[in-house]
């Protein structure tokens, strides 16, 4: 407790002793003041709130401060005025903000002895606010989008995206779905290939159906009859005559998926369907039209594989018509919170049960490089919202792989230093110096937030305790 010249000592040591502790113990900020404004009494939390110096407390009323403008209002002064409380909420030049409240001590006659001023400071309360609101705002955003994005269909005919890399992707499907051409899908495993096929077919106006075949899952020596068909008694076993998956997909579309594994021998027997538009049955004697689209798809590298005499050139070329590669997650992250509300969502709607993620969960995901892309995050996202409790999905319910994910490209100039820093340190110096980098390349601090992908106000709280002007 500190005391100004106007204070005099109370002769009741334990009184003095009391309004000691509660002064030192406080963290609002506390000021007693005469009925002409002078300052008696202030603890530690008022200076360190409101930012006033102890020098100005001690020799100035709160008057005289309001009058020269050394705090931007005073409750103090509105009592005094009054013999009223008066509460108002000031910013302070130190950057802080507080509700300031002054109550008066009357004596019995009413007269004004006393005015005691109690300082809350509610800075981080109202950040806290203010992020919680952000995030309940982007939360609703990715809601009502999503809500927007292809929401008739069957789930398999959807493509969920909000990045501009899918849109161009998305763009470029609806005219491709347009012709007979056959389309080649590129892309490691699990970005949805065949999520795309199927979508390019709802979008094609065929009538016929979407028949889609692994062509690594089923063996060698049954593959050609799946894909052709056979008559009764081609082979042992063949009682009856069966159409093949190619003639099921007449009017319609057939997907082979992983066509890289499609044997040697049948790349021959799928050349000649392209070329011609006609199939035989194992064991038949006459060729049969067939009116369908071919979309391929494969995680491997067809034209190496061209080169080592492991996939056909003729054919490649036949395929290779319309290309599309679908980029992995880790390239185009805006899609990952679209892509999660969405499962949540069929989730929900599945078991009916609302679900929600907390920021701290969603930002890990976000910053997850997904090796196995969106396969990976469905399996992620069903399996958080089976093991949370209290219907919110919260960072420690995520799989340890994503937990424990750090950024480790520190800059080399970091990693050769001749001192030794602490963790702390040497993370503080890191994200310093990476948005000084990136404050520099964009325009605008929502730029910077976007590439940083953090929310704007995190962003801001970084540039205050970092330093960064």
């Amino acid at each position: 407790m500190y005391q100004t010249k106007y204070f005099q000592t109370s002769d009741n040591h334990e009184l003095a002793k009391l309004l000691t502790t509660i002064f030192s113990t406080s963290h609002d900020g506390l000021a007693i003041c005469d009925r002409n404004g002078y300052v008696l009494l202030y603890n530690e939390a008022y200076l360190n709130i409101t930012g006033v110096p102890a020098d100005i407390l001690n020799n100035f009323s709160f008057m005289e401060q309001k009058e020269m403008h050394l705090v931007p209002d005073s409750s103090a002064v509105r009592t005094i005025l009054t013999k009223q409380t008066h509460s108002v909420v000031i910013d302070y030049a130190n950057g802080r903000q507080a509700i300031n409240t002054a109550t008066p001590l009357l004596d019995p006659n009413k007269e004004l002895l006393f005015v005691v001023g109690n300082v809350r400071d509610v800075t981080e309360l109202n950040q806290l606010q203010k992020e919680l609101e952000e995030t309940r705002q982007i939360s609703s955003a990715y809601q009502r989008a999503l809500e927007h994005i292809q929401t008739d269909g069957d789930f398999d005919e959807q493509i969920i995206y909000r990045s501009g890399l899918m849109h161009r992707i998305a763009s470029l499907s609806k005219r491709f779905a347009t012709n007979d051409s056959p389309i080649l899908l590129l892309g490691e495993s699990g970005v949805g290939k065949d999520v795309m096929a199927n979508y390019i077919h709802a979008q094609s106006g065929r009538t016929g159906e979407f028949i889609k075949i692994n062509c690594g899952a089923i063996p060698e020596h049954l593959l050609e009859s799946e894909l052709f068909g056979y008559e009764k008694g081609a082979f042992t076993g063949a009682s009856q005559s069966k159409e093949g998956l190619l003639e099921l997909a007449d009017r319609g579309t057939i997907f082979l998926d992983e066509i890289g594994d499609l044997p040697f021998p049948l790349q021959v027997k799928l050349l000649n369907v392209l070329q011609d538009g006609r199939i035989r049955r194992l064991g038949g004697k006459t060729s049969r039209q067939v009116n369908m689209r071919i979309i391929a798809a494969t995680n491997s590298d067809l034209e190496a594989m061209v080169e080592q005499k492991r996939f056909r050139q003729d054919l490649f070329y036949r395929l290779n018509v319309l290309t599309l590669t679908i980029p992995p997650l880790r390239e185009r992250r805006e899609d990952i919170p679209a892509l999660i509300f969405y499962y949540l969502k069929k989730l929900e709607w599945k078991y009916q049960q609302e679900m929600r993620i907390e920021t701290d969960a969603l930002e890990a995901l976000m910053d997850y490089d997904w090796p196995g892309n969106i396969r990976e995050l469905k399996n992620v996202v069903e399996r958080s919202f089976h093991m949370c409790e209290n219907g919110r999905i919260t960072f420690d319910q995520l799989p340890a792989s994503i937990r424990n994910t750090q950024q480790t490209a520190l800059p080399l100039q970091l990693a050769k230093m001749d001192e030794l820093l602490s963790l702390k340190e040497a993370v503080e110096r890191f994200e310093r110096a990476y948005i000084q980098r990136l404050l520099k390349e964009t325009d605008t601090m929502q730029q910077c937030a976007d590439k940083l992908q953090v929310n704007i106000s995190t962003l801001v709280r970084k540039k205050r305790s970092l330093g960064i002007k």
